[in-house]
């Protein structure tokens, strides 16, 4: 079956009235410029993702699990090592902030690995957040003493 548009040619004027309707339509109609609203959203939400990312306890505060726990606060006691790492050539005054975060840190058994098997994971994880935090605050002051040293230097 063909389509009358197909068999016959458009009645003179009519891609003109096309057009002046299709105009009057899209002047009618408010522009909405969504790609900046788009872009903008889309560059806070990264500088918030970010900024959390950043943030040194966010992995240890959003674990759920025991493992998830010990985990990050073994990664967050490494990223304390790379920072005395960088900060080794400065003159960090009479402090060993290596030794200080080594005895501060160091377990000769984790208490990850003595932790009853009676607890539920719910028990062990608030136990371990309770220990381990503690411990992160502590290390914690290290970075704020070292970052307050390094503000000197400069």
């Amino acid at each position: 079956m063909d389509n009358q548009f197909d068999l016959y040619d458009l009645p003179e004027g009519h891609q003109d009235r096309f057009e002046g309707k299709l105009a009057q339509r899209l002047a009618r109609r408010p522009r909405r410029k969504l790609l900046p609203w788009v872009a903008a959203a889309a560059g806070l939400a990264a500088v918030v993702w970010l900024g959390l990312r950043s943030n040194a306890r966010y992995a240890f505060e959003r674990a759920r699990t025991p493992e998830a726990v010990y985990a990050a606060y073994l990664e967050e006691v490494g990223k304390l090592y790379e920072l005395l790492a960088d900060n080794t050539g400065a003159d960090n005054g009479t402090v060993d902030w290596e030794a200080v975060l080594h005895e501060l840190t160091e377990e000769n058994m984790p208490l990850f690995d003595q932790l009853p098997e009676e607890l539920s994971a719910s028990e062990k994880t608030a136990l371990l957040k309770q220990y381990y935090g503690g411990l992160l605050n502590e290390a914690g002051q290290i970075r704020k003493q070292l970052n307050k040293e390094n503000r000197f230097l400069r």
